[in-house]
């Protein structure tokens, strides 16, 4: 073997280890929740579910003189938002003007120990899409939020979606119960859609991320409004003859009732 081949396999070596070494001391999470469905009835007023772990660290782990922070996100799937402004004219209020943002989420609730600037930069911040002040930007933007120029479609779209208690950053709201295990409440409102959501926790230290657990939230419907959403999303035509079924006979029955003799 040449010298240079041999010095070649001993970097190559000492860079595995080192990798090794590195993974072995790496922080992990371990992350549940209360509730993994959320059943919705006819009386259904909103809910909640507790999120809850543990940071994993072995005798390996490097001391930081920085404390662990969390981000906790229930993200629902994407969608494209149209944020319109109306105008008038000729004395008629009219939409002129529109701005389509695609891969918006159609629900976004985050948790954290802190304010998410302190925990880690805008820029990762932005390309993670932590925060609701980070959704709803242009691709592959990284500028952080106050050097941005002010944008009143992205600002409306946002604002319509807090106000409907879709969007929401509840900060500070993580608790730690010792050195390791933490927890949250997260609130779900009456409105969110039903679906699969995913709860994503992230460990950050020191600005840097080191670990993330995702686990899926599903929320259906229960009794006979799960039957009726299902009859009319997979079986239409027959939901419509039912329908239609169903509102003759109650007019011919209304009829039989109040008839005069």
């Amino acid at each position: 073997m040449t010298p240079s081949n041999l010095l070649k396999l001993c970097l190559f070596l000492f860079c595995g280890l080192g990798m090794s070494s590195l993974s072995a001391r790496a922080e992990s999470l371990v992350a549940d929740m209360s509730d993994r469905v959320i059943k919705i009835s006819s009386n259904f007023t909103g809910s909640n579910i507790v999120v809850f772990g543990m940071i994993e660290r072995d005798g390996a782990t490097v001391a930081r003189g920085e404390p662990y922070d969390l981000v906790v996100v229930v993200r629902g799937w994407n969608q494209t938002i149209v944020s319109r402004r109306k105008e008038r004219v000729v004395g008629v209020w009219i939409n002129n003007k529109r701005e389509l943002y695609p891969n918006a989420p159609n629900f976004y609730v985050l948790s954290s120990t802190r304010k998410l600037e302190d925990i880690a930069h805008p820029e990762i911040l932005a390309k993670m899409q932590l925060g609701t002040d980070y959704l709803l930007l242009p691709s592959g933007e990284g500028v952080a939020s106050e050097e941005r120029e002010p944008d009143p479609f992205r600002m409306a779209a946002l604002r319509l979606k807090r106000n409907a208690g879709l969007y929401r950053d509840d900060l500070s709201s993580v608790a730690f119960l010792n050195d390791s295990l933490f927890r949250t409440t997260v609130d779900i409102p009456a409105n969110v859609r039903v679906g699969r959501y995913d709860v994503t926790v992230h460990l950050f230290r020191g600005g840097a991320l080191l670990s993330s657990v995702t686990q899926p939230l599903n929320i259906a419907k229960t009794g006979f409004e799960q039957l009726t959403f299902s009859l009319a999303r997979n079986n239409s035509f027959i939901y419509g003859v039912l329908c239609v079924a169903m509102a003759m006979f109650m007019g011919w029955f209304a009829g039989v009732v109040f008839r005069r003799n």
